[in-house]
């Protein structure tokens, strides 16, 4: 009995003793297993809930475009003067003489605010809405809703901010594509749609800046799906008018611009503009227009009204240091000409440009000259001139063209079929630009910008100053030719309604 005792306490022992290494050791082999495993689910659970909000994005933006009614109002919020207003602008029936915008800082619109407009007629004989808010408060959710009329749209909403911002910027974003494909406009504003759904993710953004070329055809319905969606509308829109913008009339009934400037030759369209946004002065220039003295004295104003904007941001359509690209080399050094001596004078930091569809971020230049080198990745403190900066196309990416970059050019494209967005994030002492693929959503490149309170303004030289300003009085006289060739482009196209001398001068 002792011994059948001692035996199975011998066993119990043993038993023990296994079974307390035993945990150590599958502990060992599991632990490594489990984290694979879970990383492996994880990565299927993500990529299954990406599946799962993006086809719940996309029945979303389907049911907005079935909307057609509220689809084609066109609803598109410009930014004010400042961060305190914002304009509206939206179509209407030829028969609606009244417009309003209603706006709360509650969803359900109690206690909403009721600010009226102007009903315009457009040359197709229906009305655009024109509506300015203001007394808007920093750092609020607003909600509001467009009245054309007795009717009312859906509820959408956009936030104010105060010295702290993101913008998503991209030039030739070609809504409509190709006209003669009538699925193009369709799929081309949902991809715009999601690119915007796509760079918030990646920021709190509270500004779109779209550098030109919107629009293929510069029709109306490209406008319209350019701002069908909720992405869209809930978002501040700045944008400024392409070569492809103005092939027909109607971007002039789109847009509601602040500080609008029409000066010389600024054409029957769109002029010159400028708001200021928490310390960032926005100057928004219209470069189908040839004469640089409009230009120079949309700028000045603006700096004039803002001197103490922090940063001076410029957006433009058409490129100047982008690249080689022969057929444009001439048009590209005509430009430089024209503006760079003005960007020097009022100490521009950053040009936003388009065109040319070849992303691009120049050295910083001053007098024509590097000063310092921009790298990936590089922070540059109190630059003494501007960076140039060319987006590529969203929706027209370069596929068989060759480029040759200047050493003015820090940073290019790794291939020409390539596509990039943008987001700016600004601050009270930092301007960071970080570029993502178009397809993947991945960084592609960042710099940054900062200042601080030793930083100075250069002070341009005398001649090259005096070279900028004649330069711009010539370049008047060439922008008569332009404006002319492009009114009677128009009339052989069947735009009517738009006198020579209204169009022209």
């Amino acid at each position: 009995m002792k011994k059948a005792k001692g035996f199975v306490s011998v066993l119990l022992a043993v038993l023990m003793l296994f079974t307390a290494m035993l945990p150590a050791y599958a502990s060992d082999i599991t632990t490594e297993e489990i984290a694979e495993e879970t990383t492996v689910q994880e990565e299927i659970t993500s990529e299954a809930k990406d599946d799962t909000d993006a086809a719940t994005d996309d029945i979303a933006l389907e049911e907005q475009w079935a909307d057609t009614e509220e689809a084609k109002r066109g609803i598109n919020v410009n930014p004010g003067r400042d961060n305190s207003e914002r304009n509206f602008s939206w179509y209407m029936g030829a028969d609606i003489t009244s417009c309003s915008v209603e706006i709360s800082e509650k969803e359900d619109m109690s206690d909403a605010e009721v600010f009226t407009g102007e009903a315009i007629t457009t040359y197709q004989g229906d009305k655009a809405a024109k509506v300015t808010v203001t007394g808007l408060l920093d750092n609020k959710t607003y909600y509001y809703t467009c009245v054309s009329g007795e009717e009312k749209s859906e509820v959408y909403s956009f936030k104010t901010d105060d010295g702290t911002f993101s913008a998503l910027y991209m030039s030739d974003i070609h809504v409509y594509d190709d006209p003669n494909d009538e699925t193009s406009l369709k799929s081309t504003a949902f991809d715009f749609a999601k690119l915007i759904r796509n760079a918030g993710e990646k920021a709190d953004l509270s500004l779109i800046l779209a550098g030109g070329d919107m629009a293929t055809e510069g029709q109306r319905v490209e406008f319209e799906g350019l701002t069908f969606s909720k992405e869209s509308r809930d978002l501040t829109f700045a944008h400024i008018m392409g070569n492809h913008d103005r092939h027909s009339f109607d971007y002039k009934y789109f847009k509601n611009l602040p500080n609008e400037m029409f000066g010389p030759m600024a054409g029957y369209q769109s002029g010159n503009y400028y708001f200021e946004k928490s310390g960032v002065l926005f100057i928004c220039i219209d470069t189908n227009n040839a004469s640089a003295q409009a230009h120079r004295s949309t700028v000045k104003e603006a700096v004039k009204n803002h001197p103490d904007a922090k940063w001076r941001v410029v957006m433009m359509h058409h490129d100047l240091y982008g690249g080689s690209i022969p057929h444009r080399e001439g048009e590209c050094n005509l430009l430089r000409i024209l503006f760079s001596p003005l960007f020097d004078e009022f100490n521009i930091d950053l040009v936003l440009m388009g065109h040319s569809h070849h992303y691009s971020v120049s050295n910083i230049l001053y007098n024509g000259e590097i000063t310092e080198a921009i790298e990936n990745g590089k922070t540059v403190k109190n630059a003494k001139g501007t960076v140039y900066f060319v987006s590529t196309s969203i929706g027209r990416p370069e596929e068989d063209s060759e480029i040759n970059y200047s050493d003015k050019v820090a940073i290019g494209m790794e291939k020409l079929t390539d596509s990039y967005y943008n987001i700016l994030d600004f601050s009270p002492d930092a301007l960071k630009v970080t570029s993502y693929y178009l397809d993947t959503n991945e960084e592609y490149i960042s710099f940054t910008l900062t200042k601080d309170d030793d930083y100075e303004r250069e002070k341009i030289g005398f001649f090259r100053k005096l070279g900028g300003i004649l330069a711009g009085y010539l370049s008047t006289v060439y922008g008569i030719y332009v404006n002319a060739d492009r009114y009677f482009d128009l009339k052989e196209e069947g735009y009517t309604g738009v006198g020579f001398f209204e169009f022209v001068f």
